[in-house]
C-alpha cells in the first residue's frame, strides 16, 4: 500500500517543470511594471481628485467665487458623466453584437452540429448490429465447433487409451 501512496509523489517529482522562455519572462515584467505605473497614476488622480473637492468645498461654503478646483471638478465630473454614457453605449453595442453571435451559435448547433450526430448514432447503431450478427452467425459457431472438436479429441484419446 505505501509504494501505491508513493507513485503519485514518484511521478509528480519526475514530471518536469516547465521553464518560461526569455520572451514570456521579460513580457511578464513589462506587464507587471504597466499595470503597477497604471495603478500609481490612478491613485495620484484619485488623491489629486479628492485634494480639488475639498478645495471646491471650502469654496462653496464660504460663497466666494468658484476656484480653480471647483472648477476643476466641475469639469472632471461632466468628463465622468460623458464617460459613463460612452461606456453604457459600447456596453449596449457588445451585448447586442454577443446575442448575435449567441445566435450563430445555436444555428450552427442545430443545422451542422445536430445531423452529424444523427450521423454518428446512426453509425454506431449500424456497428452494434454487426456485432451482433458476427458475434451468433460467425463466433457461436466456431466456439460450438472447437467444443465438438474438443470433445472428440477427448473421445479418440481415451479410445487409444483403451486399445494400449
Amino acid at each position: 500500500m505505501n509504494e501505491a501512496a508513493s507513485k503519485p509523489a514518484e511521478s509528480a517529482a519526475k514530471t518536469p517543470v516547465r521553464e518560461h522562455s526569455v520572451a514570456e519572462t521579460r513580457a511578464r515584467r513589462i506587464l507587471i511594471i504597466g499595470f503597477t505605473a497604471a495603478g500609481l497614476v490612478l491613485l495620484g488622480l484619485v488623491i489629486l481628485l479628492v485634494i480639488l473637492s475639498m478645495d471646491a468645498y471650502r469654496a462653496a461654503m464660504t460663497g466666494a467665487a468658484p476656484s480653480p478646483g471647483e472648477v476643476v471638478v466641475s469639469l472632471l465630473r461632466d468628463a465622468a458623466l460623458i464617460f459613463v454614457a460612452f461606456e453604457t453605449m459600447v456596453i449596449g453595442i457588445l451585448l447586442i453584437i454577443l446575442m448575435v453571435q449567441m445566435q450563430a451559435l445555436i444555428v450552427l448547433l442545430r443545422d451542422e452540429i445536430r445531423p452529424m450526430l444523427e450521423a454518428v448514432n446512426e453509425t454506431v447503431a449500424t456497428v452494434r448490429g454487426t456485432t451482433r450478427f458476427v458475434s451468433h452467425n460467425v463466433v457461436s459457431p466456431v466456439i460450438r465447433l472447437s467444443g465438438y472438436l474438443a470433445g472428440l479429441r477427448r473421445i479418440i484419446r481415451g479410445i487409444g487409451e483403451l486399445i494400449e
